[in-house]
């Protein structure tokens, strides 16, 4: 087993009773710290809220955890270049450290706030977030002056030989690789940076506004649970904890989404042991059970070469409905 699994800090549930088994595997925890907007709804910072925070960071500090703060909004609006998004971040960077909590990683969507952390903050290492959403080394050498560390392309990271040329890459640049394998988005989600946007601005996404023009910012919400698309799901970009072990020797860490997540506990249980029994669905992140019902995605179900034979892999990027997925999903599709 690896140390290898990147944890988004939660709050639904225990925290610390939930890494202290695996504190042989995991190498991170990643969080927005108070008063910072990232891509998921920031919970109520009350002071509660705020203490545990900091206590939970303190524990995952003392135990060898990497700490991985956020700022990945998609959209700083018209201070995205700007004096004041500047000393923000600089400030809530003091902050840390005055806490004893200055980070090991900045995660960023915003090229500025990268080069603003390279010149003030030099010691600590800079992550493309995933929501960047680049697809290749081309992109990486762009960044790579920027940036110390990246997130693979979720719409590619099922092809391990694609992951191997981009691990290549950043070996040979002494640049750090993540994914993250739990992903409940549609692959290349045209509304994904649609409804990051709205976090960048601290907007609701589902209101009544919306209901009132029969409009959902979730195109993945449309397609379960109104369309019953529910094949869909196979052509996520998700990586299932029984299939992990063939990306160990490329990818670096394992980001998986428990920050807003219903059972934050149970994902970090089945990524941390390589198996789970039970309903697939409900380790992603986002995730729509309900509209699988009365079925289930059951995890054991699937062929022993779904990681490598292909189905649902590059292919679903510009699928032609040819059967093999239909087929999958006869297996594993239980009611």
């Amino acid at each position: 087993m690896k140390k290898n699994l990147a944890v988004g800090h939660f709050y639904n549930e225990p925290f610390i009773e939930a890494c202290t088994p695996w504190l042989g595997r995991i190498a991170e925890v990643f969080y927005a710290w108070p008063g910072v907007l990232s891509c998921r709804p920031a919970p109520e910072m009350t002071p509660e809220t705020r203490r545990r925070l900091f206590s939970d960071l303190h524990w995952c500090r003392d135990n060898g955890i990497r700490l991985d703060t956020l700022f990945n909004c998609n959209c700083y609006g018209d201070i995205a270049v700007s004096p004041e998004l500047a000393d923000f971040v600089t400030q809530c960077l003091h902050d840390m450290d005055a806490e004893g909590l200055f980070p090991d990683v900045v995660t960023t969507t915003s090229p500025f706030i990268a080069a603003i952390l390279r010149t003030r903050f030099p010691g600590v290492r800079i992550r493309a977030s995933v929501n960047m959403r680049v697809h290749g080394t081309i992109g990486f050498e762009a960044l790579a002056d920027a940036f110390d560390e990246f997130y693979i392309s979720r719409e590619y990271q099922r092809n391990l030989d694609y992951v191997a040329v981009i691990s290549d890459w950043c070996r040979n640049h002494g640049k750090l690789l993540g994914a993250q394998v739990n992903s409940g988005c549609l692959r290349q989600c045209p509304y994904q940076q649609f409804h990051d946007n709205l976090h960048g601005h601290n907007r609701i996404r589902q209101s009544g506004v919306g209901e009132q023009f029969n409009f959902d910012v979730f195109r993945c919400r449309t397609r379960y649970v109104k369309e019953r698309n529910l094949i869909d799901f196979l052509r996520g970009t998700w990586i299932r904890p029984e299939d992990t072990p063939l990306w160990e020797d490329r990818i670096d860490v394992f980001k998986l989404a428990t920050r807003r997540t219903a059972h934050p506990t149970q994902i970090l249980n089945a990524y941390a042991s390589y198996r789970y029994e039970g309903d697939l669905t409900q380790l992603m992140d986002p995730h729509y059970t309900e509209a699988f019902a009365p079925g289930i995605v059951d995890n054991q179900a699937f062929p022993k070469d779904w990681a490598i034979s292909g189905i649902a892999g590059d292919c679903a990027n510009n699928c032609t409905h040819c059967g093999r997925c239909d087929a999958v999903w006869q297996r594993v599709y239980h009611t």
